[in-house]
C-alpha cells in the first residue's frame, strides 16, 4: 500500500475502495443478475475490505483485489442458491417514441439467450469477456485484475467471442445450415 503517513485509514478506504463501489456493483450484478443481490454483495465486499485493512499494505493492486473479493462473494452466493435464477428483464430497454414493442421483445430475447450461452463459457473466459466488453477494461487492467498475462487475456477473449458468435449464429439460424443453390 502506497499510503502517505498523513492519510488516515478512513480516507484511504474512501479514496481507493469506496470510490470503486459502482464498478464493483456492476461486476457483481453481472454475476448475480439481481440488483438487490448485487448491492448486498457489494456492501459485503466493502465491509470485508474494511475488516482486512491490516492487509492493505501487502495489496499491490487494490482494484484487482476488490474485484476478486466481489467475484468470490458472488460465486459463493450462486453456489448457495444452487442455481442462477433466470432473469426475465435482464435487458431493460426504455420505451421511446417510435420503438416497436416487437423490436424491444426481440432484443430482450436475444439478451436472455446470450446470457444463457455465456453460462457455457469457463469462469475465466466469462470474467475476461465481462471485464472487456461490459466494463470496458483494457487488456492490461484485466491481466492485473485476474493475475494472468495479457496474451492469456487476448486468447480467452478471442475464444469467448468465437464461441458466442458461433452459438448465437446457430441459434438465430434455428440450427438450419444454409446451402448454396445451383442455378
Amino acid at each position: 500500500m502506497h499510503l502517505p503517513i498523513v492519510m488516515s485509514e478512513e480516507n484511504y478506504f474512501k479514496n481507493i475502495y469506496l470510490s470503486q463501489k459502482n464498478k464493483l456493483f456492476r461486476f457483481g450484478f453481472y454475476f448475480l443478475k439481481d440488483e438487490e443481490e448485487a448491492k448486498d454483495a457489494t456492501q459485503e465486499a466493502l465491509i470485508k475490505i474494511w475488516d482486512k485493512r491490516a492487509d492493505w499494505e501487502s495489496v499491490e493492486t487494490p482494484e484487482a483485489w476488490s474485484m476478486q473479493i466481489v467475484k468470490n462473494i458472488c460465486l459463493y452466493r450462486l453456489r448457495k442458491k444452487k442455481a442462477v435464477q433466470k432473469h426475465q428483464d435482464s435487458l431493460k430497454l426504455e420505451k421511446t417514441f417510435g420503438q416497436d414493442p416487437g423490436t424491444i421483445s426481440l432484443w430482450q430475447d436475444q439478451w436472455r439467450i446470450m446470457q444463457e450461452v455465456m453460462e457455457q463459457l469457463s469462469e475465466k473466459q466469462k470474467t475476461v469477456f465481462i471485464l472487456r466488453e461490459v466494463e470496458g477494461n483494457s487488456y492490461q487492467e484485466i491481466a492485473e485484475t485476474l493475475g494472468i498475462s495479457e496474451a492469456q487475456v487476448k486468447s480467452d477473449l478471442f475464444r469467448s467471442r468465437k464461441f458466442l458468435k458461433a452459438s448465437m449464429q446457430k441459434i438465430n439460424d434455428h440450427g438450419i445450415k444454409k446451402t448454396r443453390t445451383i442455378a
